[in-house]
């Protein structure tokens, strides 16, 4: 029998040890069982190093840094790279072992931002290899996607703000390892219209060398990164079924020997609603559909409840960036990235790495990605990296105009909404409902409420007409005008089809009665009294609100 460890009873049996992180701190756990034996013991002072050790452990290790330090001494510790320019970051001799890289810049324009995080492109080589392991623009490298930077607070990636305002400065970080044995040699190019300023760039790359290479160097792949990005149509062939996945948005296609390490996803949601009903399927080692790695939805890749509308960060899953644009919920700009850090996915041949845009790929919106992963070299071509016009976010945005002159967009005005606490959004539509949207009360209460102030411009009498909606989770309100009651309770069930899963229709020219209005601005409020009995919710749904002139 193997000696036991001292102060266990003769019937417990070592089973070792189990490291994890507890606010920040590697602890490690050892586990005595009464059971059967799961490891025999190892001999008496041989066992092996608990995970804290590691940072007491002395190596025969070099560490440095290469960074913009100014050489004459000064504080101007940053290089200036013009466009069209190539410059060389770090051009380091091997072994070696990359740990860390950080960045900044300093730019108080949001367009000369733009072309930072979108047209500097960061380029790294391994051991005089002739292309690229890694090629992305610096800001979707580091988890700024489409040029909106956000937070980040991962393992492998971080994203803090400085104290300029707004974005006029983040520090960004990569931890991701990057193993080298004979060369690590990394490059950026301003890949931009030349009219524009050059850009100032504080960097650091912190690393180690070794004298020889360490016997792990042979076991390790080295790293990757490439960046994707493509605007989308919608499938109409498929029906809603998808059993090929050939339509999907593809994050990374690469063949060798490695393992998937995580993939930062941008979406920019021109089309509106819920964009996020995509399922993830990765193809590995040349597999057809069904894929052994499929998913459920987009959410639940990055870590999300149901239809994620808060940005949030975590070691290894977040949505960072939910721009809610116009107070619209999920429209415009979504990030979010997944880190394989503890679960990586492993291929021997090949992986194809993808997501729908949309349930069966059936939205028309803006994907744009970074995959991140080690393999063997070589690896393969990688596609044509986009052209400075084709990696431009989108700035401007499609509008609809509304139905009726001077028609009130009750979603314009949700800015200043107040309410008894449910959340307020704007919702796209498209062109059936007035300027392609409406204002969405998510209340499951009765006696709820919110309020809106509506713009008055001349004194008056006047009809109040709107434009509401109805679905099987809506339900009855009354409309006070200046905390006086117009018009009898509305109830905004509606138990036939509709649009989406909850049958939502429009119901136009709903008149509450006619009232006398000063100019100004006055206060519509919105009160839920109850509901269908078959209605599942007390929510409301207003798209517009016009007020007729009675003479």
């Amino acid at each position: 029998m193997p000696d036991r460890p001292n102060g266990l009873s003769p019937h417990t049996h070592w089973c070792g040890a189990r490291a994890g992180r507890v606010g920040g701190l590697t602890c490690a756990v050892f586990v005595a069982s009464a059971s059967a034996p799961l490891v025999a013991a190892p001999p008496e002072g041989q066992d092996e190093a608990p995970p804290f050790v590691e940072k007491m452990r002395l190596r025969d290790t070099r560490t440095a840094r290469v960074s913009s330090w100014n050489r004459t001494g000064g504080n101007g510790d940053r290089i200036t790279i013009k466009p069209g320019q190539t410059m060389a970051l770090a051009d380091i001799a091997g072994p070696g072992c990359i740990r860390h890289i950080y960045c900044t810049y300093i730019l108080e324009k949001q367009e000369e931002r733009l072309h930072f995080f979108r047209d500097v492109i960061v380029r790294m080589y391994w051991d005089d290899e002739e292309t690229p392991s890694v090629e992305s623009p610096i800001g979707d490298f580091f988890g700024v996607s489409n040029a909106t930077p956000r937070p980040i607070k991962a393992m492998d990636l971080a994203v803090y703000p400085g104290g300029l305002g707004a974005s006029t400065s983040v520090g960004l970080n990569c931890y991701f390892p990057m193993a080298f044995s004979r060369r690590a040699r990394i490059e950026v190019t301003y890949d931009t219209e030349a009219s524009m300023p050059g850009v100032g760039i504080w960097y650091h790359i912190d690393y180690e060398s070794y004298p020889t290479p360490p016997s792990w160097m042979r076991e390790v792949g080295r790293f990757h990164a490439q960046f994707r990005r493509q605007r989308l149509e919608k499938d109409t062939q498929s029906g809603g079924i998808n059993k090929t996945g050939a339509r999907n948005y593809v994050i990374l296609e690469a063949r060798g020997r490695g393992h998937l390490a995580g993939y930062m996803l941008g979406v920019d949601n021109i089309v509106g609603d819920w964009w996020g009903e995509g399922d993830d399927m990765i193809f590995i080692d040349g597999e057809t559909w069904p894929p052994s790695y499929h998913g459920t939805g987009t959410e639940e890749i990055f870590g999300g409840g149901a239809a994620p509308s808060d940005e949030y960060s975590g070691p290894y899953v977040g949505f960072h960036l939910v721009e809610n644009r116009d107070n619209e919920q999920w429209y415009g700009k979504n990030a979010m990235y997944r880190l394989f850090a503890r679960d990586p996915v492993r291929f021997r041949k090949s992986i194809r790495v993808t997501i729908e845009h949309g349930h069966a790929n059936d939205m028309a919106n803006d994907y744009s990605s970074v995959a991140y992963w080690y393999q063997e070299e070589p690896h393969a071509p990688f596609p044509a990296l986009p052209t400075s016009a084709e990696r431009r976010p989108i700035t401007e945005y499609a509008t609809i105009p509304s139905h009726y002159p001077g028609a009130i967009e009750a979603e314009r005005l949700s800015a200043e909404a107040k309410s008894s606490g449910k959340p307020l959004y704007g919702l796209r539509f498209g062109p059936k409902w007035s300027a392609g949207r409406m204002l969405w009360y998510r209340s499951d209460e009765l006696g709820d409420f919110f309020t809106l102030d509506v713009p008055v411009a001349e004194s008056g009498k006047y009809e109040v007409v709107i434009d509401l909606a109805k679905s099987n989770e809506f339900g009855r309100f009354q409309l006070f005008v200046d905390g006086k009651p117009l018009g009898r309770p509305y109830d905004a069930y509606h138990g036939g089809k509709g649009q989406g899963v909850t049958n939502l229709v429009k119901a136009a020219n709903v008149s509450f009665g006619v009232i006398e209005l000063a100019a100004g601005t006055h206060r519509f409020e919105f009160r839920l009294v109850g509901k269908n009995e078959k209605s599942t919710s007390y929510m409301i749904g207003v798209d517009c609100i016009r007020l007729r002139p009675v003479r």
